[in-house]
C-alpha cells in the first residue's frame, strides 16, 4: 500500500508519521536529528510533506536523510493567510512559525471549537483560535531549559561540579539552594504563563466552553490541576500536515 511521509522537523527532534490512502496517520518516528540515519524510508512511500522550523544545519540533515530516496517528491509547507477554515491573524502570514500554523489546522480540523494551544518546547508558544477558525493571536516565551541556560550563561557558577545541570525544578515548591531556586523559578515561570493564558481565555475572551491542548517536552512539569484542564496532544503538527497531504491526488 502506498503511503505519504509527513515530517515535523522541530528545533530539537524530528517527528514523522505515515499516511495511508484513506488519510489515516500512523506515527513512525520521534527521534533526535543525529538518530535519523538509523531509519530507512520504506519503498512504499510515494511523497513527503515537510514542516521545518529548525536551523539550516538540521534542515540539511533532514535533506540528507531524504536523499536515500531521491525520486521522492518533497512538499515543503509554509504558513498561509488562510487554509482549511483557519484564518491567520498575522499581517505577514509567513512570519507565523509553520509549527504553530499546522497545530492550529490540526486542532480545528479535529474539532472546530474555541481552543488554546500551548506548546512547551525550546520556546513556549500559546495560540488562541476561536470556533470560527479565526486565529486571535498568541505569545512566545523562552522554554524552561532556555530560561535556565540564559541565566547560566551569565552566572556559570550557579551549579557546582558535583551538581547535575540536567535536573528540573518543581512547580509550587520553594528552593533552598541557589540551583534549586533557579530550577524552581524557571518551572514556576512556565506555570505562571499557563495560568495567565487560562485567565486571559476566561476573563478577556469570555471563553468557558473551550479546549486547552498541550504539547512539548515540558508539559509534565505542570502541576496536576493545570494538566487536568487540557489534553496532551503530541501530533498536532502532523495532523495539520495531513490536511495538506490529503489534497494530493
Amino acid at each position: 500500500m502506498a503511503h505519504k511521509l509527513l515530517i515535523d522537523a522541530g528545533n530539537t527532534r524530528v517527528k514523522a508519521a505515515l499516511m495511508d490512502a484513506e488519510g489515516h496517520l500512523e506515527p513512525w518516528l520521534n527521534v533526535a536529528y543525529d538518530e535519523l540515519h538509523e531509519h530507512t524510508i520504506s519503498s512504499d512511500v510515494e511523497s513527503v510533506w515537510l514542516a521545518a522550523v529548525s536551523s539550516q544545519n538540521r534542515k540539511d540533515s533532514v535533506a540528507a536523510w531524504l536523499s536515500q530516496a531521491p525520486s521522492l517528491k518533497v512538499n515543503s509547507v509554509n504558513s498561509e493567510a488562510a487554509a482549511f477554515g483557519v484564518k491567520n491573524s498575522y499581517s505577514e502570514p509567513n512570519n507565523l512559525g509553520v509549527d504553530r500554523w499546522l497545530a492550529m489546522l490540526g486542532a480545528f480540523d479535529e474539532q472546530p471549537k474555541a481552543t488554546v494551544i500551548i506548546d512547551a518546547g525550546t520556546a513556549i508558544t500559546v495560540d488562541w483560535i476561536d470556533e470560527h477558525g479565526q486565529h486571535l493571536g498568541g505569545w512566545i516565551a523562552p522554554g524552561v531549559n532556555l530560561m535556565k541556560t540564559s541565566v547560566l550563561n551569565r552566572a556559570p557558577n550557579v551549579f557546582t561540579e558535583a551538581e547535575s545541570e540536567e535536573h528540573w525544578g518543581k512547580a509550587q515548591q520553594l528552593g533552598q539552594s541557589t540551583p534549586d531556586c533557579l530550577l524552581n523559578g524557571c518551572v514556576n515561570t512556565f506555570v505562571g504563563l499557563v495560568r495567565q493564558a487560562i485567565s486571559v481565555s476566561e476573563t478577556e475572551l469570555d471563553w468557558f466552553d473551550y479546549r486547552i491542548l498541550y504539547s512539548g517536552g515540558s508539559i509534565p512539569l505542570l502541576p496536576a490541576d493545570i494538566k487536568r484542564r487540557g489534553e496532551v496532544r503530541t501530533e498536532l503538527v502532523l495532523q495539520g500536515l495531513a490536511c495538506y497531504a490529503r489534497q494530493e491526488k
